[in-house]
């Protein structure tokens, strides 16, 4: 007896936003990438010989990045979900109406 795992994605009926798991591990991917763009900020303003406001502005964008790299990181849970929603948008649906002839009995006891 073979067992085949199902591709078919489940699809969320809910509003809730992703998993605790979820949330962390994309708000530390999230750090990490504002980390390594701070750390290449300043590696770049001291070995590239460019001129002194190319050098302050590269200086200035790895100070500011680590408070917007936590800020980022503990700004909440993320909402958003990449998978497929069985939830109807906004809009109002009309119920369906049949018109009857007048005098027609539809629910006889």
């Amino acid at each position: 007896m073979t067992h085949h795992k199902s591709t078919v994605e489940a699809t969320s009926v809910t509003t809730a936003g992703l998993s605790g798991t979820e949330d962390r591990k994309l708000r530390q991917r999230r750090y990490a990438i504002t980390q390594l763009v701070r750390v290449s900020c300043f590696v770049l303003a001291v070995a590239l010989p460019v001129p002194l406001w190319a050098k302050l502005v590269l200086i200035v964008g790895a100070f500011t990045l680590p408070w917007m790299g936590v800020m980022a990181a503990n700004a909440g849970p993320t909402i958003s979900r990449n998978r497929p929603s069985a939830i109807l948008d906004d809009r109002v649906v009309e119920p369906v109406r049949i018109a009857i002839e007048p005098g027609r009995v539809i629910d006889a006891d």
